[in-house]
């Protein structure tokens, strides 16, 4: 989906005498109003991209129930349900939930401001058979694995798996892998024969349930995020 944008141009002219030598605005404002992109999308889960450079926002829309990973450090003003609630600000690898609702950003500092909102579609999730999220990567790998956030929908979990280092078979439900670095995995699973499996850095992918391994067998430390997707009772 291609990034929609409308642009506004306003110039605060001093309505003085302008200087002789130049005819140049005091001041010139520029303001865009910027959309999401989406980044991956099945019948069950959808990502979306938001990227605002400094003075940039979001038009104010519906957002669903929804977790947000950062992924760069920002400060944002930020409007939800028609009332302006402030300046916020995030750290990179931040993650945070929001109740479903309307909202707009917009960016008040001097970086660009760029993050990763997960919802959870209505479809029924496929069965998890024995796969469970309480025996994941966070349970046999705790040294390589942190646990970022948790709720009823949604587990979080970023995994940092050291070059030659392995990580053994284990539970994963369906879920979304999300790489934040370049790096090379063996790959096997109780569905899929061995395989070589090459990412870069913001490739998107799902798996449904299964167990796996990983063997890191790169020239580089392999970074990904890990966001299991819950089945409701």
């Amino acid at each position: 989906m291609l990034v929609a944008f409308t642009t506004l141009y306003v110039s605060c002219k001093n309505n003085e005498k302008k200087d002789a030598e130049s005819n140049t605005p005091t001041e010139e404002i520029v303001s865009k109003t910027i959309s999401s992109v989406v980044i991956f999308e099945n019948d069950y889960a959808k990502i979306s991209k938001i990227s605002l450079a400094p003075g940039e926002s979001q038009p104010t829309h519906e957002g669903e129930s929804r977790v947000i990973y950062t992924l760069t450090d920002y400060s944002i003003d930020w409007e939800e349900q028609g009332k302006k609630l402030g300046t916020k600000t995030w750290k990179k690898g931040d993650v945070h939930f929001h109740e479903a609702g309307k909202h707009s950003a917009t960016n008040n500092g001097a970086t660009t401001a760029e993050w990763l909102v997960f919802t959870k579609k209505n479809t029924d999730l496929p069965e998890c058979g024995e796969n469970t999220v309480q025996n994941d990567v966070t349970s046999v790998s705790p040294d390589f694995s942190q646990l970022l956030f948790e709720n009823d929908d949604f587990k979080f979990t970023q995994v940092n798996l050291p070059k030659g280092e392995s990580i053994p078979m284990h539970s994963g439900i369906n879920r979304i892998v999300y790489s934040l670095s370049d790096y090379t995995l063996n790959y096997e699973s109780d569905t899929t024969e061995k395989l070589k499996k090459q990412f870069k850095s913001g490739d998107t992918h799902w798996h449904e349930a299964c167990q796996h391994a990983l063997n890191n067998t790169g020239d580089t430390d392999a970074s990904f995020l890990v966001v299991s997707y819950k089945q409701k009772d």
